[in-house]
């Protein structure tokens, strides 16, 4: 499902990143036909109106009340996050679901999907190969339960490795491709008094560091360790998270990353490489405005990204990441058909490139870029993207309890736990839980 990205030009300029219906969807029957006449469809959307990316899905929603050939009309309502997933939960209890809703991936769309609320697209996704076909490689398959897919995505980020492209060229490196390589790299900074990679580990931020032992995971294993977490035959001790969590420990011994880096958070990661005191800085597609922004950066356009190198080849671009937006449509909608034109207006070229260029939503479908509206960094992180085969979830988005577990145990390896043993108790908890 993936397309190469087509680059217009190579300039630019820093966008805005930072973030009874069911089984009969026929159109043609006379009571379809009754019922869609000026008929009123319901969505409901996480994010107040004052959030940038809402002003799109108006604006999306405002073009297709005027143009769509059902009669139909959107009604949105925006709810605060905070909010959303309570009202969600409580409509969906109540069976007085919205037409089409805002949802997330993995386990929370899973459980409306197993309880029955939500319709099935992939009927609409088989007879439009085109369309299928548009989005990222491993996009889908995180709204799709057994063979059918439940939401259409239509913005998403992953983990990159950025890096400071003065460094490099100063001692002569290049971009990684194998992991050998990038280890190559990293001793070689080390040689000339750099510090390779900064990376936060400290409790708050649990998540930085298993992110990258993750990435690392999947450069083992692939998505398919990933997908056997997912639909429970896996095992959270798998060798290959003891062997990734083993090769981590071996670059903390050779003090690949900044000096106390355990006691690091975020902030301070990201500030160590803003100043330059670190050729590399491994996190998400978020960080592009922060890294381009003079005020912000002090080497603001000398930074580049690349997607991690797998420890086996065969696994490269197998990304840590998410979505980063879903509709589905519910039991509830009166008209599936006009709701799936929606969707596909919603993840056109025209409206993914407004939600880019104008609101800093990285598309979940490959499309042409014109980079005279983004700048070279965005550019290289949706390059990324589009390269990727296959994307994994945050662990705490499938299973948000032993997710979080699985963040603790990245912050007890970095501290010095023995791979096994930590891997061995995080298992133990599962199966008790």
């Amino acid at each position: 499902m993936k397309r190469k990205i087509a680059l217009l030009l190579t300039l630019g300029l820093s966008l805005n990143l930072l973030t009874g219906c069911g089984g009969n969807t026929s159109t043609g029957s006379a009571d379809n036909e009754s019922a869609n006449g000026g008929d009123t469809m319901s969505i409901m959307v996480s994010g107040t109106e004052s959030d940038a990316y809402t002003q799109g899905i108006k604006k999306v929603i405002e073009e297709f009340n005027s143009t769509n050939e059902y009669g139909v009309t959107i009604e949105p309502e925006f709810l605060a996050t905070s909010d959303y997933k309570t009202k969600l939960s409580t409509m969906m209890a109540s069976d007085a679901e919205p037409d089409l809703f805002f949802t997330y991936e993995l386990s929370f769309l899973e459980n409306y999907v197993n309880g029955d609320k939500v319709v099935s697209l992939q009927e609409y996704l088989d007879a439009d190969a085109e369309w299928a076909d548009h989005f990222n490689g491993g996009t889908l398959e995180q709204v799709s339960f057994d063979g059918n897919t439940y939401a259409i995505p239509f913005a998403q980020c992953i983990a990159v490795m950025y890096y400071n492209t003065d460094i490099f060229e100063q001692y002569n490196l290049s971009v990684p491709t194998t992991y050998e390589e990038y280890c190559k790299v990293c001793d070689t900074l080390l040689e000339n008094g750099v510090t390779p990679v900064a990376l936060a580990s400290t409790s708050d931020d649990a998540w930085l560091v298993s992110q990258y032992i993750q990435q690392l995971a999947n450069g083992i294993a692939g998505y398919d360790l990933f997908n056997s977490l997912n639909n429970g035959s896996g095992k959270w001790n798998d060798p290959a998270f003891v062997e990734a969590a083993s090769l981590f420990q071996e670059e903390v011994n050779k003090n690949y990353f900044e000096k106390g880096f355990t006691g690091v958070g975020n902030d301070e990661a990201r500030a160590i490489f803003q100043n330059g005191q670190a050729a590399m800085y491994f996190n998400g597609t978020w960080e592009v405005p922060n890294l381009d922004s003079e005020e912000l950066c002090s080497i603001a356009g000398s930074v580049d990204c690349f997607t991690m190198p797998a420890v086996d080849p065969k696994y490269n671009n197998v990304s840590v990441g998410a979505l980063d937006g879903s509709f589905a449509v519910s039991k509830n909608c009166k008209n599936v058909d006009a709701a799936v034109e929606f969707l596909k207006m919603l993840t056109s070229d025209e409206w993914e490139s407004t939600f880019l260029y104008d609101y800093g939503k990285l598309p979940s479908t490959a499309m042409e870029i014109d980079s005279t509206k983004i700048s070279p960094l965005c550019g290289k992180v949706i390059e990324c993207m589009n390269e990727q085969t296959a994307l994994t979830a945050w662990f705490d988005r499938m299973d948000t309890d032993l997710g979080n577990e699985f963040n603790n145990c990245g912050v007890a390896i970095s501290n010095g736990d023995d791979p096994q043993e930590t891997y061995d108790n995080l298992q133990s908890y599962a199966e008790s839980n």
